[in-house]
């Protein structure tokens, strides 16, 4: 029985030895992580207000309705040091957005101009709403014509051929 109890205290002192060990490794580990991850936020420099707001008037290339402020992908990062960059170098909000429209296309605008077929994209939805709203007056407008003269005018040889209908459904019961 003494055997027993010292092979087990014995296992309890590894276990505990063992245990103290895996913590200092994934203490190690998530400190590497860590210093890993905030050292690639800190690489990238920071962006004046205005860059931020450019940055946010353009649409991801990559990311499917994220603007490049907010997307962390690696090409939204790159646009947002080039924005800064030409920023820098005395380039207007205007010239940056042209720049980017012209390398990837209107569509990297998030709110696209008001000018030349995008009127549509503006108008379209209002125009349609009017137009859905007219087709429903005239609709009901109809329908209360055609309800309010439920009267057909009705030949008097059609009744009289309707009668004999019924009259003969009447008789064969």
């Amino acid at each position: 029985m003494r055997g027993y109890q010292r092979v087990s205290r014995r296992n309890a002192a590894d276990f505990k030895a063992l245990l103290w060990r895996a913590c200092a490794v994934l203490l190690i580990v998530t400190v590497a992580i860590a210093s890993h991850g905030t050292s690639a936020v800190r690489a990238e420099e920071p962006l004046s207000p205005e860059a931020l707001e450019i940055a946010n008037q353009l649409n991801c290339p990559v990311c499917q309705g994220q603007s490049v402020r907010d997307s962390n992908s690696e090409l939204a990062r790159q646009m947002r040091q080039l924005i800064q960059q030409k920023l820098d170098a005395g380039e207007s909000r205007d010239e940056i957005l042209q720049y980017f429209v012209q390398r990837y296309g209107v569509s990297v605008l998030r709110e696209p101009p008001r000018q030349g077929y995008l009127w549509l994209l503006w108008w379209g939805p209002v125009v349609g709403l009017v137009i859905g709203i007219l087709l429903v007056a005239v609709y009901l407008r109809r329908r209360g014509e055609s309800s309010s003269n439920g009267m057909v005018p009705v030949e008097l040889e059609e009744l009289e051929r309707v009668e004999r209908l019924l009259g003969a459904e009447g008789d064969a019961r």
